[in-house]
């Protein structure tokens, strides 16, 4: 894997002090385009990824192993994409599918 497509542990956010404060849980169904920031180590087997939407709005969200990630795993940072949310039966928001549709 390239450096642009790095996928952060927690300890190295943690040294190198990523401030991911900025960054909210998506709370709303959809279709959004937007930009893959960063990815890091997630729990029970997830990552998390970075977006910022083309609104300007800056989402995080867990992708897990039994998604097979959505490709976010080796997808470097930079890439431009489509991004389509549900709600699940337990009423929680999730990436269901993913679109690449560019590269910045």
């Amino acid at each position: 894997m390239n450096d642009n497509a790095k996928v952060f542990s927690l300890i190295e956010m943690r040294e190198m002090m990523i401030d991911t404060s900025d960054y909210q849980m998506m709370e709303e169904v959809g279709e959004f385009t937007g930009t893959l920031e960063m990815k890091a180590q997630g729990h029970k087997k997830s990552i998390r990824i970075f977006l910022t939407l083309d609104d300007g709005r800056k989402i995080i969200t867990p992708i897990f192993w039994w998604q097979t990630y959505l490709g976010f795993y080796y997808m470097p940072i930079g890439t431009k994409l489509r991004l389509f949310y549900s709600e699940s039966s337990l009423n929680k928001i999730y990436l269901e599918k993913v679109e690449v549709i560019g590269q910045e």
